[in-house]
């Protein structure tokens, strides 16, 4: 949860945080064991120069995201280009603005750029935090308690006679479809016509959405306060919600999809 909450901050930065919160990202990266100890198990041994991933001028005068086939050197790429950044000064808008966009504002230049150079970075430390939780055993009376997904079970560990009992679980189908809805819907609150406590409201609803829907254990009582507050807020601001090419029935998909998951 903290990982998600300082990316998310980094990833919705403004010209006036972005020199924070990239450096925040950073730290909390190379100062979290695991998080760092999963990062250059994958890149130590990759042998990668980032500026072949980030292109300087390479179309017309604007620098270009060419990312690499290979994963890891994906990876190494973008670490190491965020640590790049960091060590010239933290200015991030001075570098966004080198890469070719079509936005006029600073805030939608620099989160563009950090969308397309660094979401897949942490994406990667968000995947490998869920699988380390998936396979972690909690062990109670000499069972072990498996917690795969949502099919649970128990192992006894004297004589290993497995006892497992399936239960049906929400399709992965509706659970990745409500996690791409949220990801396409929180750039667009930044351009709400709406007050920044109402903005912050709703960020943080997408944002308990995206965790509890990544969590192996998804809470009801969280699930449906999120899902009344989105209701209340964007059945007040009603037609002011296109923006960034979203409209309204995009967010009423939300509340479908979020609806049908909570009931199941």
């Amino acid at each position: 949860m903290d990982f998600r909450r300082i990316s998310s901050n980094f990833l919705r930065s403004t010209n006036d945080t972005a020199s924070v919160q990239i450096q925040r990202l950073k730290t909390y990266i190379d100062t979290t064991p695991f998080i760092s100890e999963l990062i250059h198990k994958e890149i130590d041994n990759v042998d990668y120069d980032f500026n072949n991933c980030f292109l300087s001028r390479a179309h017309g005068g604007w620098g270009a995201v060419s990312p690499p086939v290979d994963e890891a050197c994906h990876i190494k790429a973008m670490y190491d280009y965020l640590d790049a950044i960091v060590q010239d000064g933290s200015n991030v808008l001075g570098v966004a603005m080198s890469y070719y966009h079509s936005a006029k504002k600073f805030d939608e230049i620099i989160q563009a750029f950090l969308g397309n150079a660094f979401k897949p970075l942490v994406d990667f430390i968000n995947v490998g935090i869920s699988k380390e939780m998936m396979i972690l055993e909690p062990i109670d009376n000499g069972k072990i308690t498996q917690n795969i997904e949502h099919n649970y079970g128990s192992v006894n560990a004297a004589n290993r006679d497995i006892h497992s009992s399936n239960i049906t679980s929400i399709s992965n189908t509706l659970s990745n479809e409500l996690l791409e809805l949220v990801d396409k819907l929180l750039p667009s609150i930044a351009d709400f016509e709406m007050e920044n406590a109402e903005k912050e409201d709703l960020t943080d609803d997408l944002e308990t959405i995206r965790e509890q829907i990544s969590s192996t254990e998804p809470k009801k009582t969280k699930l449906r306060k999120a899902l009344t507050s989105i209701t209340g807020l964007i059945e007040k601001i009603g037609v002011a919600l296109a923006v960034k090419g979203i409209t309204a029935i995009d967010w009423h998909e939300l509340i479908r999809k979020l609806t049908e998951y909570i009931a199941n």
